[in-house]
């Protein structure tokens, strides 16, 4: 992993492209509210969320979304400092990497666009969950990451006070 921790600049750029151009194919071959399926439970659904995470605040309209990219542009460039000027552990990295990407390319849909492109969609029979789209996934893998890391630290503490 040090290649990866090396080199986070490329990391995170390789994310947010990633993210960008998926939902550029998304937008050049699906109509707002379009559905592909591509597996069982498994579709291709585009949607414009002009709010948060579960299109939370979406009825903001323009100055909604201009607060709203403005606070989340001051969290990415705390997040941004933290990852390139602190001393970070593995866990700490990674997780930071993956929430500062994925908070990227949703912060640019918003900017330029004013909504983000969802279209990930997955459900099981009836039960519907949100459609998401990759920069939501780096978001959330990000959390888990750094929840899991925070737990393992906290453990590894407690293991280290036990034996003293």
């Amino acid at each position: 992993m040090s290649f990866l921790f090396k080199n986070k600049f490329i990391f995170l750029l390789v994310l947010v492209i990633t993210d960008q151009v998926s939902k550029l194919v998304a937008l050049k071959n699906l109509t707002l509210g379009q559905s592909i399926t591509l597996f069982p439970s498994f579709d291709f659904t585009l949607v414009f969320n002009t709010g948060v995470a579960f299109s939370l605040f979406s009825e903001g309209g323009d100055l909604g979304r201009w607060v709203l990219v403005f606070l989340v542009l001051l969290v990415l460039l705390y997040l941004a400092y933290v990852l390139f000027k602190e001393k970070l552990n593995d866990f700490e990295s990674l997780s930071l990497l993956l929430i500062l990407s994925g908070g990227m390319g949703n912060l640019i849909d918003r900017t330029f666009r004013g909504y983000v492109v969802d279209f990930i969609h997955l459900y099981y029979e009836s039960y519907s969950f949100y459609v998401f789209n990759f920069a939501d996934t780096y978001i959330t893998i990000g959390v888990i990451i750094y929840i899991i890391g925070m737990i393992y630290q906290y453990k590894n503490k407690g293991n280290e006070n036990q034996a003293s």
